[in-house]
């Protein structure tokens, strides 16, 4: 596939497909617990309009691929878009991070990642925050739940092009945030999205 080439989500292609089986049979190392998404719909939350979606907008850096390892600078922390490696980490719960050109794909096929510093969240937090992402992933797995060590705040939530940064845990906040970016990355078309 060329460097800046992207499937469609409404036709799964044969790079759909082994991107599925690669993240279907690849170990990731620190997945503790995986979210399955075997098909591009997923239920698509309704936004009334004049909806503000929260999070701060950051300038979209692309979707260039480039080859796992490559070394690659973005404009936040985590990464909201921007050069990433050619398919994403597997969904689900982690505890140990993907590297950020894994997660940014994800981000582009409409997931929400939730990272948290383990200095700041842990035990009882830690314990609400998983289930409530156990819980989301129930309307759509395309999330993801990782440690960050580098992160300045308790836990930051990011989508495509948004960062929504929290001083500590917030169920409401988390679900807000999920309600309005899940399914809507730049290769999603009304809650198609690739696998």
């Amino acid at each position: 596939m060329p460097a800046n080439s992207h499937e469609s989500p409404s036709q799964p292609s044969s790079a759909s497909t082994s991107n599925l089986i690669r993240n279907s049979i690849q170990e990731w190392k620190g997945l503790i617990e995986p979210f399955l998404v075997l098909t591009p719909e997923s239920p698509l939350p309704g936004l009334y309009p004049g909806t503000i979606l929260p999070g701060i907008r950051f300038p979209d850096l692309g979707q260039e691929h480039v080859e796992v390892g490559t070394s690659i600078s973005y404009n936040s922390n985590p990464p909201t878009s921007g050069t990433h490696y050619p398919y994403p980490a597997a969904w689900g719960i982690y505890k140990d991070p993907p590297a950020d050109g894994f997660l940014v794909h994800n981000l582009e096929h409409g997931g929400v990642i939730i990272s948290y510093n383990p200095k700041r969240i842990k035990d009882q937090e830690l314990s609400q925050l998983r289930q409530q992402v156990r819980s989301l992933s129930n309307f759509n797995g395309r999330i993801i739940l990782t440690p960050r060590l580098n992160l300045d705040t308790a836990i930051a939530l990011t989508a495509w092009n948004y960062l929504q940064e929290l001083d500590r845990y917030n169920s409401t906040a988390i679900k807000v945030f999920y309600d309005t970016h899940i399914a809507r990355g730049p290769e999603c078309q009304q809650g198609l999205c690739p696998t």
